[in-house]
């Protein structure tokens, strides 16, 4: 069965060669030109996965992600300019689960979309990494891969798909480092293109919701040219 794609742009001449060449390449693809029409598509349709422009005009691709966000862990890959480093770090605080600079290969694109998909299909069977549980609690931390829920002391944490699986491997090796190599290819995949930065990128997000869901001392520690820590500290108790 063909992974099923939205791509929202509203560069006609960009939708019509992008749609084109991920048919060709086995997607089946759903096209529209703004960010409205995305939204309507995608509550119709469910794809499996929404390609959207960052800049389009009414809704943009960052409302999009917002929006398919705030109900659904439906992928998102947000497209923008390569060098326009702002709108990356914005789209991926908004939810999204990549982002993509134009000009693009379309190899590269196919890549990365297939590496996206592949995270999604493992979350829903338990025979992807069996010797991995699907419900994992580390202290007052909980993550249950099946129903993309993590609670941090009982309080929901929102995080996208990629933060979930990168929590849940830093968790399931908790007080341990974690390789920057061996984060990258559980989140990404294999052939999924990333680097250090990108994943340094996710886990200050990580941090940061973690901050806002609760005060509770859990650290994700950096070890420079080395990898990740997950560190889980006894709360102080109050003086008396």
């Amino acid at each position: 069965m063909s992974i099923r794609v939205l791509i929202a742009d509203d560069d006609a001449d960009f939708l019509d060669v992008t749609a084109y060449a991920l048919s060709r390449a086995g997607f089946s693809v759903r096209a529209v030109s703004n960010g409205t029409a995305a939204l309507e598509s995608w509550r119709a349709e469910n794809p499996d996965i929404v390609l959207v422009d960052v800049a389009m005009p009414g809704r943009s691709g960052i409302q999009v992600c917002q929006e398919i966000r705030s109900t659904s862990s439906t992928p998102v890959v947000l497209l923008g300019g390569a060098r326009r480093e702002a709108d990356a770090i914005q789209g991926f605080a908004a939810g999204a689960d990549d982002y993509v600079g134009k000009p693009l290969s379309i190899q590269h694109l196919v890549m990365r979309l297939k590496a996206i998909c592949r995270r999604a299909a493992a979350s829903r069977t338990n025979d992807s990494d069996a010797a991995m549980p699907r419900h994992l609690t580390v202290g007052p931390l909980v993550i249950d891969l099946d129903s993309f829920i993590v609670r941090l002391e009982g309080r929901p944490v929102r995080l996208t798909q990629l933060e979930l699986y990168l929590l849940y491997y830093l968790a399931a090796n908790a007080d341990r480092v974690v390789t920057t190599s061996r984060l990258i290819d559980f989140a990404w995949g294999l052939d999924g293109e990333a680097d250090g930065s990108l994943l340094k990128t996710h886990v200050s997000h990580i941090r940061r919701k973690l901050r806002e869901a609760a005060d509770y001392p859990i650290t994700i520690r950096a070890y420079p040219g080395t990898g990740y820590g997950l560190q889980i500290a006894a709360p102080q108790s109050s003086a008396t």
